[in-house]
């Protein structure tokens, strides 16, 4: 009975370990593969259904969108009011180089604008505060986002020893060291001269507890006067990275009714995927006039670490890479879904809508949660060239429409798949494209993509590529 007791606690951190093990094996035999090359109808913006006449199911997000954006039109802007710059970054691992490398091109333009808000999560919270202490720091950004290998930003040892000391697979050791080493005392003398000057840094982390979304106002921290503000920052920083289960969740101490209370914090990515929020100078809406559109002459600029839809694979996934790839799919979904949710906000408030997202034909490597410099600055170039080419690098509308985006029903199992060009009736059936077309501009011919290699694998039991790779975008 005593022995039971004793040995207890040990399997039930054992177990899971175990667990991890078994799922690993499965997932190193996996053969799940990108498709390159996916057929027509999974690519094709119009898609036509045979038992489906035009005029059978009229769309939903497209006609939402079209009337959402009728009402932005010509919003005039209120006398004496303040236009604001908003900078969203969501989170992505080593895809927030397409983000680094278009705000650089930005700056390079001369025409990036000082932000009033800036608000990331994960790794788009480290761009965020880059960007937000200022455009000196852009070298600073190329190198963290061109770079870095995975062994800079995570630490793994034998899984069992990290399931036993942290119930997790690694450590953010590394990343901690190399925040300590990169975000000076400089840096942060940067950061509250943004801050009292009125601007807003926002990060986001979760509590592993409540499971709900934290935001933090980084700028007012900083600027606190606490002797361990510079630790307290970097403490939230190396938080938003920390995916729940791949690292400890970072210990936070707040003070509740005058008592101290201990949380743990962990990336929110699971919770949300990109968001604003504004400070006390920010105009705000005015209930005796609720028509007025009190952010008009705003703009919000959202860039996505990631695609806007997951790629298409080869062949229908094992039982574990179907675990993995629903999973992924919803972040994307969620991606998605707060995309909508700010393009909502713009249309009521007046301000404009401006999101940018890595094109579907770029190569992005295997999963965004192994730091490959080779891959890192490919998609610092793609980002680049959006922004460096001139025109319009801005897609100003939300998923679902454009033309292939919204899901339409099926009413039988005939299709057929127009020539390229043709455009979509709206009885259409449609699939998720590849690339809205009204994103993209004319681009030079794109670089053959690298062979294609397994999604997923095992490498001395290092589970987190294999297993928590697909769990963020």
């Amino acid at each position: 009975m005593l022995l039971s007791r004793l040995l207890r606690p040990v399997a039930r951190r054992v177990l899971p370990a175990a667990v991890l093990c078994v799922l690993a094996a499965g997932v190193g035999c996996s053969r799940t593969r990108i498709d390159t090359n996916p057929p027509p109808q999974y690519v094709s913006p119009v898609i036509l259904d045979a038992a489906a006449p035009p005029g059978t199911y009229a769309p939903v997000e497209r006609d939402a969108a079209v009337v959402l954006t009728a009402a932005t039109a010509d919003s005039p802007l209120p006398a004496n009011q303040k236009r604001l710059n908003v900078l969203a970054v969501s989170g992505g691992g080593q895809f927030g180089s397409f983000a680094a490398g278009l705000l650089n091109a930005w700056s390079d333009r001369g025409c990036r604008p000082e932000f009033d808000v800036v608000t990331g999560i994960s790794s788009g919270a480290l761009i965020a505060a880059v960007v937000y202490a200022g455009p000196k720091y852009d070298p600073l950004l190329a190198r963290l986002f061109t770079t870095l290998e995975t062994r800079d930003i995570y630490r793994y040892a034998p899984v069992v020893i990290h399931l036993l000391r942290t119930r997790a697979l690694g450590t953010t050791d590394p990343l901690r060291q190399l925040l300590e080493e990169t975000l000076d005392e400089q840096f942060l003398a940067d950061m509250r001269a943004a801050h009292c000057a009125g601007r807003r840094l926002f990060v986001g982390t979760m509590n592993q507890l409540t499971r709900r979304p934290v935001i933090w106002d980084l700028g007012a921290i900083a600027s606190s006067g606490h002797p361990n503000a510079r630790a307290r920052v970097l403490d939230i920083l190396v938080a938003t990275a920390s995916i729940s289960g791949q690292a400890p969740p970072v210990a936070i101490d707040v003070e509740v009714n005058g008592q101290c209370v201990r949380e743990y914090h962990v990336d929110c990515g699971g919770v949300i995927q990109t968001f604003i929020r504004f400070g006390p100078e920010a105009p705000r809406p005015d209930p005796a006039n609720p028509a007025t559109k009190w952010l008009a002459g705003s703009n919000l600029y959202m860039i996505g670490g990631g695609k806007l839809y997951k790629e298409i694979l080869t062949e229908p996934p094992g039982a574990i890479d179907a675990v993995m790839s629903n999973i992924s799919a919803c972040l994307y979904a969620l991606f998605r879904a707060d995309v909508w949710r700010l393009y909502t906000l713009c249309s009521v408030s007046g301000m404009s809508f401006n999101l940018a997202v890595i094109p579907e034909e770029a190569y992005t490597g295997e999963k965004s949660t192994s730091f490959d410099p080779q891959i890192q600055q490919a998609l610092y170039a793609v980002g680049y060239d959006l922004m460096a080419r001139g025109g319009d690098p801005w897609r100003h509308t939300p998923p679902g429409a454009e033309p292939g985006e919204e899901d339409f029903p099926r009413a039988g199992y005939r299709f057929t798949v127009p020539p390229a060009g043709a455009t979509a009736p709206e009885a259409a059936v449609t699939l998720p494209p590849q690339a809205p077309q009204s994103v993209l501009l004319p681009a030079p011919t794109p670089e053959p993509a690298p062979p294609v290699r397994p999604i997923v694998r095992i490498r001395n039991l290092n589970l987190f590529p294999s297993i928590w790779g697909a769990l963020t975008l």
